[in-house]
Order: structure tokens, then C-alpha cells, then sequence
């Protein structure tokens, strides 16, 4: 242990605490005494379980958002008999499955690029031509449930995974084989893009050629970023 270094133990949230989060998260002053035990009893006071856990009731018609008020919906019955997943990454995993088709696909081609991702690469590499004009509102509806953010407008429009664990859940349920061809293709596309210097891309190209199976260039990718670091002195 670094005897210069300060420990914060970060202990759970207290239920208000998380009431005051999921109430920011969602807009409305305050929360249905049944959504807001749900929430606390199955979050365990993990603030990014709480959020999701929110958003799924939100997204699953469970409770609606309306007129600045949370209320339960019409026929929901009891929430504490729903069936929702234990862990946090199973929460979002269900969220993502409720997407329409053209918007999950997106996520999932966002997340080989990175948590932070550019418009312009993410259009040149998605794999369905016919979408490439919705993609800009597919976006902002990704946006709009929380699973993305705007990072920077444009004309250098960049959007960014709202916290590291969607971005590699959207990642765990691509096939391998979708994401050996995505990873070649952000490779490709980089190297088309930054011809001119690729030396200080090295170890995102060693990234994305790993990840697209192709030993060869990611060994001489990775010597590439060694040879950097020894000149920068690293």
C-alpha cells in the first residue's frame, strides 16, 4: 500500500439518499412508497442499480412518468412480485432487449468502438446501409432512456455510454463473429482516416486488430506503442 495514498471506502447509499438519486434520474419530486421499497430492497443501496432498476420499471410500463409525477400504472399489481434480474448487468441486459431492433444493433455496434464514440465512425462502420439516415434519431432516442450521453455537438458529434457496465454488457451479447467483423472494421476505418500518423493509434489499432482475430497486426501494433512509450519515456 502507497503510505501517501488516502482510502475512501465508499459504503451504500441510505434509503434516502437513493431516493433523492432515482428521483433526479427520473425527473419527478418524489416516488410511489411501493417503487420507492422496490427500488432500496433490490438495490441494496447501489446507485447504478437503483437508476437502472427505475428505468426498467419506467420502461416496462410499470410506472409512468407524467406531468412531472411518478405514479404506478393501471393493472401493474404488486411490484414486489415482478420478476427482474439479481444483478445490475442483468437489469440492463433486459433494457437493451427492449429496444426496437435498428436502436439495440446501434448500441451494440457503439460499444466495439469504445465507452466514447464519434457519429462519423459509428455511421461509416454500421452494418446495415438502410439505417444509416435514422441513425442521428436512433441516437437521440438512446439518448432520451438513458443508455448514452452527449459528449460533443456538432459538427464533431460524439456520444458517450453513460457508465462503463452498459457498454460492455451491449458488448457481451454480440456473437463473436459480429464482433470480429466490427473490430475490423474500426480498424480499417482508422487506418483509411489517420494514414498520415498511425504511430499514436497504436494501441487502440492493437485493440480493435485483437479483437477482429488477426495476430499479425496486432503484434506489430504493439510494438508500435512500445517503441512510443520508450521514446516518451514511459
Amino acid at each position: 500500500d502507497d503510505p501517501t495514498s488516502d482510502r475512501l471506502p465508499l459504503q451504500p447509499l441510505d434509503p434516502g439518499d437513493t431516493l433523492t438519486l432515482v428521483c433526479s434520474r427520473l425527473g419527478v419530486p418524489s416516488l410511489p412508497e411501493r417503487v420507492a421499497g422496490l427500488i432500496e430492497d433490490r438495490a441494496q443501496g447501489n446507485p447504478f442499480f437503483s437508476e437502472e432498476l427505475a428505468y426498467a420499471l419506467r420502461d416496462t410500463g410499470l410506472i409512468r412518468i407524467a406531468d412531472g409525477r411518478c405514479t404506478i400504472a393501471p393493472g401493474a399489481g404488486d411490484l414486489r412480485s415482478v420478476s427482474f434480474p439479481d444483478t445490475v448487468q442483468g437489469v440492463v441486459a433486459g433494457r437493451i432487449d427492449r429496444l426496437p431492433p435498428g436502436q439495440e444493433l446501434t448500441l451494440k455496434v457503439a460499444s466495439v468502438v469504445g465507452r466514447l464514440f464519434a457519429f462519423r465512425i459509428l455511421r461509416d462502420i454500421h452494418p446495415i446501409e438502410a439505417d444509416w439516415s435514422s441513425l442521428p434519431e436512433q441516437l437521440e432516442d438512446l439518448q432520451r432512456h438513458d443508455f448514452t450521453l452527449l459528449d460533443t455537438p456538432d459538427p464533431d458529434l460524439a456520444y458517450l455510454f453513460k457508465h462503463v457496465v452498459t457498454q460492455e454488457v451491449a458488448y457481451s451479447l454480440l456473437l463473436y463473429g459480429q464482433r470480429r467483423q466490427l473490430h475490423r472494421a474500426v480498424a480499417e476505418w482508422y487506418e483509411r482516416s489517420q494514414a498520415d500518423d498511425l504511430s499514436v493509434l497504436s494501441p487502440l489499432l492493437a485493440h480493435h486488430w485483437a479483437g477482429a482475430d488477426e495476430p499479425v497486426k496486432t503484434v506489430r501494433y504493439l510494438e508500435l506503442a512500445g517503441e512510443q512509450a520508450l521514446r516518451a519515456g514511459a
